[in-house]
C-alpha cells in the first residue's frame, strides 16, 4: 500500500490519475474543456465541481456552457471584482473566496485560477470544496495550478490549429500593403472604431480583390466582396435577434447542399461557430468572409422589414398620428447613441416616444413594456398607483422597442440573459426634463419586459402643501426646528416620503444651516443644500457617507434610508453629537418604525434620548374634480365613518352633523380612467416623543403601548387622518381602508 495523500488517495494514484488527465487533455477539444476535463480532475481532487471559463474576446467576459438536458446552458461572468473567477481575470493571480451554493444553503470554499495561453488570458478554472466549511489545501491547489497549466497549453494548440498566419500576408508578400501602412491602418481603425479592412480599402486604396484573396488564403474559406447581392433567407435571419447579428456581423444566408452558408468577419472565432451551430440546430455550416461594414450594410436591408413594430395605434387594427411630441434627449445616452438609431426603425423611435411623452403628460410614475408569447407588445401606465392600459400591439416589435431603450440608457444591447438597469435623461419640446430610472427584466420565450420609472423635474413644495392637517403641520414645524436629533419619515415605496423630507429641508435651510444629503437616487435637487448621489458598487453607502458627512461641518443631515444597523448607530451618533438627521424606514407605522430599531439592536437609551419624532404617510386618491358629485350620507354609512374611526369621543369632538355633512364621490370619466379617481393626497401618523413614550421606548415597550401613549398625546393613526380627509371631501373610505389594509377585516 502507498502512501496516503492529503487528497484520501495513494501517491501511486494521484500520480496515475494526473496522467490520466495529460493524456485526456492532448486529444481534448473545446468542448472537453468544459465537461469531460473539468469532471476528471473534480474527481481526482475530491472537489465539490471544476468549471472552466473561456474568455470571450469580443466583450472580455467569462463563460462556461454545461449540459441541461438536449441544450447547454451558458453563464457569463464579468471580467471585475465582484466575483472570484473576475478578480482572477482581472488580476492573473490565483483568487480565493466564500460562496453560497444556492442548492445546498451552504458556504463553500472557491478558488480561482487564471488559465494562460501563449503568455495571454484564455479564462480561468474554479474549484468548488466538496466538503462544507473546509479550505482548499496546499496540495489540492498546487495540483490544481499544474493542471489549469496543462489546460492552457492545450488551449493554445487548439487555437494554433486553426490560425496558421495573419489575414493580411498576401497582402504584404504581393506588394499590396507594407508593413508600415499595415501598422497605421491598424491604429487609424482602433481611432474610427472600423475595421482594418475598411480602412485598407478606404484610405490605402487597396484592392479589393486583392483583400478578399488573402483574407480566403488565410480562413481558407470563400470570401464574399458584397454580401448585400446574397439573397439572405428569412427562416435563417428569425432564429437570431437583430442585435446578434449587428453585433457580431453575422449574415446567414441560406442552404447550399446540406450545409447552411453563414457570412462572417472571422470564421476562426470558436466561440461565435458554436453559437450559430446552436442556434442554427447543425454543426454542418459552410462559412464565409467577408468586410464586416459590407455585412452590416446588407443587414440594414433585410432587417428593417423583419424587426419593423406597428405603428402606435390604441387599439389593435387601428392606426393614428401621434398627438404627442417626439422627446428630445438631454445629457444623457439617447444623445451618445446617436450613431446606433440608424439600426432602430423610425416607427420604434416613434412608438417609444409617444408612450413616454404621453406618460408624462398623463402623470404617470411608471411604464411598463411586456412582451407576449408572439413578439408583440402591450403598454400600460401607473397613474395614482394603478396600472391602466395604454397601448397592445400584435405585430413582432418587442425586441426592436427593448433594443431602443437599451441603447438610450446606454446598456448593453447584446445581452438578453440577465436583469440590467440604467437611466435616461429627457427633455420634450415644452422644456419639462424628466429622469427614467430604467430596469430590464428577462422573461418568457427569451424576451424582456422594461419597466420605466419616471421621475420629473419636482418643484420642491412646502410644508404646507403636502396635505398635513393642523395640528400635525404645526407639531411637525416645532420639531424640525430642533438644533439637533433624529425625525423619521416611514412608509411604503411611493409613499412621498422623500417629497415630506425634502420639504421640511425647505424650511430649516437657510444661509446660517448648512444640509448635507445622501439619496439613492437624487430625485428631487434643490438650491442651498449640498447632495451626494450613492454608488453601493464603489463603497459609498448611506453609512459611510453619513460619517463622512459629520467631517465637513453640518448642521442638518438627511439620509436617504436607513437599512442595516450601520447606519442606524450612525444617525444615532450623529443626532447626539449635535446634528439634526432626518432619514427614511420602509415600516408600517410609526409606533412600528420604533420597534423594527430596537430589534436592529439600537441601546434603546441612546436611541430614545435622540429620537424626536416619526411620520408615517400613505398617498391616497383624490376623488376626480372632473367627475365627483357631493351627497349627504346615509345613517348607515356616517356609522360607519364613526366606527371606523375608533375613538368616539374625540370624533365627537369634531363636531360632524350627519345632516349638513357633505360627502363626495366620484362618477368615473374619460379624465379619470373611469375610476372616480384624479390625483393622490396624503394622509399621516405623526408620532411625537414626548417624555411618556420616550420613557417607554428606553424600557423597549411593544408597539402596542407606544402608540397607546402616542395617541393619549395626541397621535391620530393614518386611518383616522384618513377619514378626516374623507369628511372634507377629499377622497372616501373605500380608499383609506384599502390603503391603511385594514378593509373590511
Amino acid at each position: 500500500m502507498g502512501t496516503k495523500t492529503g487528497l484520501g488517495i495513494t501517491r501511486s494514484q494521484l500520480d496515475a490519475g494526473r496522467r490520466k488527465i495529460a493524456a485526456s487533455l492532448k486529444e481534448a477539444r473545446l468542448d472537453d474543456l468544459y465537461h469531460r476535463i473539468p469532471s476528471e480532475m473534480s474527481s481526482l481532487l475530491g472537489a465539490g465541481g471544476i468549471r472552466f471559463f473561456l474568455r470571450d474576446p469580443l466583450t472580455e467576459e467569462l463563460y462556461t456552457r454545461t449540459p441541461e438536458g438536449s441544450r447547454l446552458r451558458e453563464t457569463r461572468v464579468a471580467a471585475d471584482p465582484s466575483s472570484v473567477v473576475g478578480y482572477a481575470a482581472i488580476t492573473r493571480k490565483t483568487s480565493f473566496a466564500w460562496k453560497r451554493d444556492p442548492t445546498l444553503g451552504e458556504k463553500r470554499y472557491v478558488v480561482a485560477v487564471p488559465v494562460l495561453s501563449g503568455g495571454d488570458l484564455a479564462g480561468v478554472m474554479e474549484l468548488t470544496h466538496g466538503a462544507k466549511d473546509a479550505v482548499v489545501d496546499e496540495e489540492r491547489l498546487k495540483i490544481f495550478n499544474e493542471l489549469a497549466l496543462l489546460v492552457g497549453k492545450r488551449l493554445q494548440e487548439i487555437l494554433s490549429e486553426s490560425v496558421r498566419a495573419t489575414p493580411y500576408d498576401y497582402l504584404l508578400e504581393s506588394g499590396g500593403i507594407t508593413r508600415d501602412g499595415l501598422r497605421k491602418a491598424r491604429e487609424e481603425a482602433v481611432k474610427q472604431g472600423r475595421s482594418v479592412e475598411h480602412i485598407l480599402l478606404t484610405l490605402h486604396r487597396v484592392d479589393k480583390v486583392a483583400l478578399g484573396r488573402s483574407l480566403a488564403e488565410h480562413f481558407e474559406c470563400p470570401f464574399s466582396p458584397s454580401p448585400a447581392d446574397r439573397p439572405a433567407a428569412a427562416d435563417l435571419l428569425r432564429r437570431f435577434s437583430p442585435e446578434f447579428l449587428r453585433t457580431h456581423a453575422v449574415l446567414p444566408v441560406g442552404w447550399k447542399g446540406d450545409r447552411v452558408e453563414v457570412i462572417v468577419v472571422n470564421p476562426h472565432n470558436l466561440m461565435l461557430v458554436d453559437d450559430l451551430s446552436r442556434q442554427l440546430g447543425t454543426e454542418r455550416i459552410a462559412l464565409i468572409v467577408a468586410v464586416r461594414e459590407d455585412i452590416l450594410a446588407a443587414l440594414d436591408q433585410v432587417l428593417a422589414p423583419v424587426g419593423s413594430p406597428a405603428p402606435a395605434a390604441r387599439t389593435e387594427t387601428a392606426a393614428e398620428e401621434s398627438e404627442w411630441e417626439p422627446l428630445l434627449a438631454e445629457e444623457s445616452g439617447y444623445d451618445l447613441a446617436k450613431g446606433q438609431n440608424a439600426q432602430i426603425d423610425s416607427k420604434t423611435i416613434r412608438l417609444v416616444n409617444d408612450a413616454i411623452q404621453a406618460a408624462v403628460d398623463r402623470g404617470a410614475s411608471d411604464i411598463h413594456f411586456e412582451t407576449t408569447a408572439t413578439g408583440g407588445l402591450g403598454i400600460r401606465f401607473r397613474v395614482d398607483g394603478i396600472c391602466h392600459d395604454y397601448l397592445q400591439v400584435q405585430e413582432a416589435c418587442a425586441r426592436p422597442v427593448v433594443s431602443r431603450l437599451k441603447i438610450m440608457a446606454q446598456l448593453n444591447i447584446a445581452e438578453h440573459r440577465l436583469p440590467q438597469d440604467g437611466k435616461i435623461r429627457l427633455k420634450d419640446k415644452r422644456g419639462r426634463k424628466t429622469d427614467l430610472r430604467v430596469a430590464i427584466m428577462p422573461t418568457t420565450g427569451g424576451y424582456e419586459d422594461v419597466v420605466l420609472r419616471l421621475l420629473p423635474e419636482y418643484q420642491v413644495l412646502k410644508l404646507d402643501q403636502i396635505g398635513m392637517e393642523r395640528e400635525n403641520l404645526e407639531r411637525f414645524r416645532k420639531v424640525i426646528e430642533q438644533p439637533h436629533g433624529i425625525v423619521l419619515c416611514v412608509g411604503p415605496t411611493g409613499s412621498g416620503k422623500t417629497t415630506t423630507l425634502h420639504a421640511a429641508l425647505s424650511h430649516v435651510k437657510g444661509p446660517t444651516v448648512k444640509v448635507w444629503t445622501a439619496e439613492d437616487p437624487i430625485e428631487i435637487t434643490q438650491e442651498g443644500i449640498r447632495q451626494v448621489q450613492m454608488h453601493a458598487q464603489i463603497g459609498l453607502t448611506f453609512e459611510r457617507a453619513l460619517r463622512a458627512f459629520l467631517r465637513c461641518d453640518p448642521d442638518v443631515v438627511m439620509i436617504g434610508e436607513i437599512r442595516d444597523r450601520e447606519t442606524a448607530d450612525a444617525a444615532v451618533e450623529a443626532s447626539l453629537t449635535g446634528h439634526l438627521v432626518m432619514s427614511t424606514l420602509h415600516t408600517n407605522s410609526a409606533p412600528e418604525t420604533v420597534t423594527r430599531l430596537l430589534e436592529m439592536g439600537l441601546d434603546s437609551f441612546t436611541f430614545g434620548s435622540s429620537l424626536l419624532g416619526v411620520l408615517a404617510q400613505r398617498l391616497v386618491r383624490r376623488l376626480c374634480d372632473r367627475c365627483s358629485e357631493s351627497y349627504t350620507p346615509a345613517s348607515d354609512e356616517f356609522q360607519e365613518l364613526k366606527a371606523q374611526f375608533g375613538d368616539p369621543s374625540r370624533f365627537d369632538a369634531l363636531k360632524v352633523d350627519r345632516k349638513k355633512l357633505s360627502l363626495v364621490r366620484g362618477k368615473g370619466c374619460e379624465a379619470c380612467f373611469n375610476t372616480g379617481y384624479r390625483g393622490r393626497v396624503g394622509i399621516h401618523e405623526f408620532l411625537v416623543v414626548t417624555p411618556g413614550v420616550r420613557k417607554l421606548i428606553q424600557q423597549q415597550s411593544q408597539a402596542e403601548g407606544i402608540e397607546k401613549a402616542a395617541r393619549d398625546a395626541g397621535m391620530l393613526t393614518l386611518k383616522q387622518d384618513g377619514i378626516r380627509k374623507v369628511l372634507k371631501g377629499q377622497t372616501d373610505l373605500k380608499e383609506v381602508l384599502s390603503i391603511t389594509l385594514e378593509e373590511n377585516l
